[in-house]
């Protein structure tokens, strides 16, 4: 990572790249790249503690050729990737903090890492910053009843750069934490069994896997078209609020998909077709039963300033409004919904008749 200096944050910050916000501590925060620093690099305590962003993980569309071009090791370790909430942990002046990828302090991920079993870990490794997918009742992801919420430890970061593979898996079962699903080590160039461990996780409807080196320098991602379709149908419901890249995007990647292993093109030309139709023929008819487009998420939380912390960071061209309260063991459970104003506004105006130039 490139290092921050004093002259890089005065000319970042007169350039209008960072910005300092005052919460439960003070940081900066990078809201544009800059220099080689990523959006979403947190700097904190006067500079002396930097919480990296999070990188993105290149995508491959074809698991053999995206193999040979982009990974160099010859080795490598494939886990399962997770559709989670991204956040990152670190402990500054003696308490655990949570960012989100943006690079905001993020309330409900800090309440939540405080009631997990971190303490152990951040004794030892005071200045690691761990990385995961936070999962079940989040702002961001599926409510659930089998649990409340889970981190699934992907990456630790040791200052200079991550851990390597077998180091990571080391710590995370020692400290008792838990990890994103190990699929295995496997030759790079092993393009048949990694072949049937992607064909075994879209078979599962699982998301994906994330390839990398063992010392942890190489990644990329390579996901499923069970994955991608799902995506389309959960979020056709709210066409008009998505950016089309979304929708594009998977389509592709499942047609590439499905060519890449022959799977049955008849079988999943329908899955997809149901998949858009799904979504939207549902806003219709809730549109036409006068009910606004909307998605709920519950949480559990003991401060009522993470569900303002909720509120504040919430897309502006979505409204959120709270569906019901409960207090439960010194915690209030919350359930909310999030409502698409696009697409209910559009799709009740061709509803009512209008006409469109195309």
């Amino acid at each position: 990572m490139t290092e921050v200096s004093k002259d890089m944050l005065r000319e970042a910050f007169q350039k209008g790249k960072i910005e300092r916000i005052e919460d439960e501590i003070t940081y900066i925060r990078f809201k544009d790249g800059f220099k080689g620093i990523e959006r979403g690099t947190v700097i904190v305590s006067d500079g002396v503690k930097t919480i990296p962003a999070y990188p993105h993980i290149k995508r491959i569309f074809t698991l053999e050729n995206g193999l040979k071009r982009n990974i160099k090791s010859e080795h490598i370790y494939a886990e399962e990737k997770i559709d989670g909430y991204n956040a990152r942990l670190a402990k500054i002046d003696g308490k655990i903090y949570g960012f989100s990828r943006g690079g905001f302090l993020d309330a409900f991920v800090t309440e939540k890492a405080r009631e997990m079993r971190l303490e152990n870990f951040f004794k030892q490794y005071p200045n690691y910053i761990v990385c995961g997918e936070m999962i079940g009742n989040t702002p961001h992801t599926q409510p659930t009843d089998k649990f409340d919420v889970k981190l699934l430890v992907f990456d630790i970061w040791d200052g200079s750069g991550f851990l390597g593979c077998e180091e990571r898996y080391r710590i995370v079962k020692k400290y008792g934490l838990e990890g994103v699903p190990a699929l295995g080590k496997f030759l790079a160039t092993d393009y048949a069994g990694l072949g049937k461990t992607i064909l075994a996780l879209n078979k599962g409807k699982k998301e994906g896997m994330v390839m990398k080196s063992p010392d942890r320098n190489e990644a990329i991602k390579y996901v499923t078209a069970y994955s991608d379709i799902e995506d389309i149908a959960g979020a056709s419901d709210r066409f008009f609020d998505m950016p089309i890249g979304f929708f594009h995007q998977r389509v592709l990647r499942s047609a590439m998909f499905i060519n890449d292993f022959g799977i049955d093109r008849e079988a999943y030309g329908k899955m997809l077709g149901l998949a858009w139709y799904r979504g939207l023929e549902s806003s219709i008819k809730n549109i036409k039963n006068q009910k606004e487009i909307s998605e709920e998420f519950g949480i559990f939380i003991k401060d009522e300033k993470v569900w303002k912390d909720v509120l504040k960071h919430s897309n502006k061209e979505v409204r959120v409004e709270e569906v019901y309260r409960k207090q439960e063991k010194g915690k209030t459970r919350i359930r909310f919904r999030r409502i698409y104003r696009n697409t209910t506004k559009i799709l009740t105006s061709y509803l009512n008749g209008k006409a469109i130039e195309d």
